[in-house]
């Protein structure tokens, strides 16, 4: 089919507009009935469609999936290559959850018999012609046809690898950052035929709701990696050339990558970088694109390694400020950290924090007040320094 006029979606192009619009306000309601017919027909899926975050997940999948073919009505036609990746990634899905391939194939029938029956009711009730229902007939079918074999070569593809090299660099992969004695590393390491690393770096990948399947070609070929497994992950002793390609990472996914260490300790190495993915995504870490390096952030990531720690020493180190209004003080917080960090004087102070050194100075006096001879003990200006390195990267939070 792949050359076919229905597949290609030109179908789809010919059909009026009128018809988008008629069904797009019913697509949640398309969606929740395709999953219900699904959850009722194919036992495999009952228990997990049928309630719960599976059935709320399954039911989003469903909604967008319908409202990107409805896209393609009235559209210039183009080959859906995006689509058909989506397939192949749900036949690796199964594959790897545990379904049988006839039984994703079958959801595909199910959903799309239950499509049909929506858009041709909602057809007829806007008055659309008989040629209309014809066209959105054929072009559900081929999608059918194309669907189905993509989910199968998806399927396959994970069999495949499941036999093949893939599976052995994912299973050292995974025993390896799942932690293991020295002896039983290094006899996983000899028996994968792999080269023996001094240090490898642990990579954590996320995927946000609805993001694309992850790219091939990214990671090369020796690389131990598993970005759509549980956990995603990979693992390399090369991390600066062979995760150049994590740069093209598409919108929703991030990776993180872990430090250097001896192949004993890469579950250190993965443990810091899934915090990092943690942090990235409350916007505590600043990375300039879909990767993270935790070598750049060593410091965020030990001060924020115990939040509660933290903020309990924010709390106590810094009381003699919680009397102060907001940006009073933001002001004196901001020349403590300078004191503390440098021990300069009024006017050093004043060239770093761009103020005139009389108002340092009124600053110094209320500090030293606060504070009192804290501020001359190393101990207690390390506590301080920290506090409020803390606080700068927990904002909102004392």
């Amino acid at each position: 089919m792949r050359g076919s006029a229905a597949s290609d979606g030109s179908v789809w192009a010919r059909l009026p507009h009128e018809l988008a619009d008629a069904v797009r306000p019913r697509i949640p309601e398309i969606a929740r009935a395709c999953v219900d017919g699904i959850a009722a027909e194919i036992p495999e899926y009952s228990g997990s469609f049928g309630r719960g975050p599976s059935r709320t997940e399954a039911i989003e999948q469903a909604r967008r999936g319908i409202e990107r073919d409805i896209d393609r009505v009235g559209t210039p036609a183009m080959w859906q290559a995006d689509r058909l990746a989506e397939f192949r990634g749900h036949g690796r899905t199964a594959f790897h959850s545990g379904l049988s391939r006839e039984a994703v194939q079958a959801a595909i029938r199910v959903s799309s018999r239950v499509t049909w029956r929506w858009i041709a009711d909602i057809a007829r009730d806007a008055g659309l012609s008989g040629d209309v229902l014809y066209g959105a007939a054929e072009g559900m079918f081929a999608d059918v046809e194309t669907s189905m074999t993509a989910v199968a070569e998806g399927y396959r593809a994970a069999e495949a690898a499941m036999s093949g090299t893939g599976e052995r660099h994912r299973r050292l992969l995974h025993a390896l950052i799942g932690g293991r004695t020295p002896a039983e590393v290094d006899g996983l390491l000899a028996a994968s035929g792999l080269p023996v690393p001094s240090r490898v770096a642990a990579v954590a990948f996320r995927a946000l709701p609805g993001a694309p399947e992850f790219p091939s070609g990214l990671l090369p070929s020796h690389v131990p990696a598993d970005p759509s497994g549980s956990p995603p992950s990979a693992l390399t002793p090369a991390p600066d050339t062979d995760l150049t390609g994590l740069a093209a990472l598409p919108a929703g996914w991030l990776a993180a990558v872990g430090p250097l260490v001896p192949p004993v300790a890469a579950p250190e190495s993965f443990r810091v970088a899934r915090r990092a993915l943690d942090l990235a995504a409350r916007g505590l870490l600043d990375a300039p694109g879909p990767v993270v390096w935790c070598r750049d952030h060593l410091t965020t990531l030990l001060l924020l390694a115990d939040e509660f720690l933290v903020a309990q020493l924010a709390s106590t180190t810094l009381e003699p400020l919680a009397g102060l209004s907001g940006r009073r003080r933001e002001q004196m917080a901001e020349t403590l950290l300078a004191l503390v960090q440098t021990r300069g004087s009024a006017p050093e102070l004043g060239r770093l924090l761009e103020l005139h050194p009389q108002t340092i100075r009124a600053r110094l006096r209320k500090l030293s007040e606060l504070f009192g001879a804290r501020l001359d003990d190393p101990g207690e200006r390390l506590r301080l320094e920290l506090a409020l390195l803390a606080e700068r990267a927990l904002p909102g939070e004392e």
